[in-house]
């Protein structure tokens, strides 16, 4: 394995600390229930539970991401492979570093002893949010949907300002909570395994906003175009500017047909 140790959030420390809460068997201890069904790759398995921890402020949910042997392999690591989740686990520190908003990593370890490979992350729980492919958009007041659509976009287009891309940019991966003070939405990136720099190519940024189109339901073509000028902020003036508009809102309406 490339990483031997563990992580634990700064604001959190202490907490984890003084709950016992320091490797990952501190963590299988728990009372914990299992999320989905186990993910399995040769004989490796990957699952996700949940579990609740005593924060400062009360209890708090956590989902638990444990994988054993469960590796990708590649040029770097053609014979061990690495942990699908390190790989994740660096994506969510690369973001929270840059301001884009996503689930908090409150633990990170990874060990490998005997030819087995283990890795776990913890995350908090988004209270409050919902998926997007779970907004019911039939019942939001026009000024609502022109909202959601728009904070969307702005945090899709902060990712890529950032220099990164999602590369798995589902709907079910954008997490949303609408604030009645300020009028926004607040919206937040889970399962970030695949993403990466994108290395100032549009190709990659384009991959992503041609997903969230073709699996984004509800939204009409006028919709569409709107989230692209969001995302853009502004139509751009010069002629790879104009080019690159009329691409991506041609993808946009056909992807909506």
């Amino acid at each position: 394995m490339e990483l031997n140790g563990s992580y634990m959030h700064p604001h959190w420390r202490l907490t984890l600390d003084g709950l016992g809460l320091n490797t990952i068997a501190d963590w299988l201890a728990l009372d914990r229930k299992l999320v989905d069904e186990p993910n399995q790759r040769g004989s490796g398995i990957s699952q996700v539970f949940q579990a609740s921890v005593e924060g400062e402020e009360g209890p708090a949910t956590v989902f638990i991401k444990h994988q054993r042997n469960y590796v990708r392999r590649s040029v770097r690591h053609p014979i061990t492979g690495q942990a699908t989740l390190y790989q994740e686990y660096k994506a969510l520190m690369r973001c929270w570093q840059a301001g884009v908003p996503v689930a908090e990593p409150l633990f990170f370890a990874v060990n490998s002893q005997s030819g087995n490979n283990e890795a776990m992350l913890v995350s908090l729980n988004l209270s409050g949010f919902q998926s997007l492919d779970q907004v019911d958009l039939e019942t939001l007041p026009p000024a609502r949907r022109f909202a959601l659509i728009h904070d969307v976009a702005a945090v899709v287009r902060l990712l890529h300002e950032r220099g990164l891309v999602h590369q798995n940019l589902y709907p079910k991966h954008i997490f949303v909570a609408w604030s009645e003070s300020q009028q926004r939405y607040d919206a937040r990136f889970i399962d970030m395994e695949r993403c990466r720099p994108h290395l100032g190519r549009w190709q990659p940024r384009l991959r992503d906003l041609e997903t969230l189109a073709r699996r984004a339901k509800g939204f009409s073509a006028r919709d569409r175009v709107r989230f692209l000028r969001a995302y853009l902020a502004r139509p751009l003036a010069d002629s790879e500017g104009r080019s690159l508009m009329a691409r991506m809102e041609r993808k946009f309406k056909l992807r909506s047909a």
